[in-house]
C-alpha cells in the first residue's frame, strides 16, 4: 500500500513523516498552504472539511486524519507493529496513555503558542494567551521529562509511535527559550533527533525543497 501525505514543512505533518520514513513505507508529499477559506490546493478543502494538515490518503482513496490518530494507524499495518507494545499488555495501556496526552493536551496547548489569533477575536489578547501558555506548557513538558526519568523512551526500552510523536515537539520546542530544557528530555531530543530516520526529514524540511 502507498500513501499520499498532505502537509507543509514543521507543520504536524512532520511527525507523520517521521513514521513513514522510520517504518519505510511508500508516501508521496503534497503541499498544502492555508486555512479556513484560503487553502490551497481548493480541492484539499474537499479532502478534509477541516481544512486542516496532515492528512493521509491511502491507495484506496481511504482519508486519515488527526496526526497522532495517523501515526498509530501506519503502525499497525506495517512493520509488524514493530513500534507499537504488545497487545493486551501493561505497556500498551502506558502507551496509549501517553499518546492520547500529547495529542489531547501538549498539542493543543503548543498551538495557543502558535495561533493565538485562534482562540480570541482580539488582538490584544494575543500576547498575555501567549503568557500565559508558556506556563501551562513548561507544566506539561516536565510531566513528560519525569517520565523519561533520564531514559530514552517513554514506553519500555525500544522506539514506540509515543517516542517518534514525541520526537516532534523536542523538535519544535527546541530553540525556543520560552521552554525548560530539562537534562532528560534534552537527551532525547539529541538522541532521536539524530536518529537516521528522522534526521532525513528534518534535513528535507531544512532544505526548503520538502515536495
Amino acid at each position: 500500500m502507498t500513501y499520499t501525505l498532505y502537509g507543509r514543512p514543521w507543520s504536524g505533518s512532520i511527525g507523520v513523516e517521521f513514521v513513514l520514513e522510520e517504518l519505510a513505507i511508500p508516501y508521496q508529499r503534497v503541499l498544502a498552504t492555508g486555512y479556513r477559506d484560503k487553502v490551497e490546493p481548493p480541492s484539499f478543502a474537499e479532502i478534509n472539511p477541516l481544512r486542516q494538515v496532515p492528512v493521509l490518503v491511502s491507495d484506496d482513496g481511504a482519508v486519515m486524519t488527526e496526526s497522532a490518530a495517523i501515526a498509530m494507524l501506519l503502525a499497525q499495518r506495517h512493520g509488524d507493529a514493530r513500534l507499537l507494545p504488545e497487545a493486551g499488555s501493561a505497556q500498551e495501556a502506558e502507551h496509549l496513555r501517553w499518546m492520547f496526552y500529547l495529542a489531547a493536551t501538549v498539542y493543543p496547548t503548543s498551538m495557543q503558542i502558535f495561533h493565538p489569533e485562534n482562540y480570541t477575536d482580539e488582538p490584544d489578547h494575543h500576547a498575555s494567551i501567549v503568557a500565559r501558555t508558556w506556563i501551562v506548557l513548561n507544566q506539561q513538558w516536565q510531566v513528560l521529562g519525569e517520565a523519561l526519568d533520564g531514559g530514552l523512551h517513554l514506553v519500555g526500552e525500544t522506539l514506540t509511535v509515543a517516542d517518534v510523536y514525541l520526537a516532534m515537539f523536542a523538535l519544535w520546542f527546541e530553540k525556543m527559550p520560552e521552554i525548560v530544557d530539562h537534562a532528560s528530555m534534552r537527551q532525547f531530543r539529541e538522541h532521536h533527533l539524530a536518529y537516521d530516520p528522522i534526521a532525513r526529514v528534518i534535513a528535507r524540511h531544512q532544505s526548503g525543497d520538502w515536495v
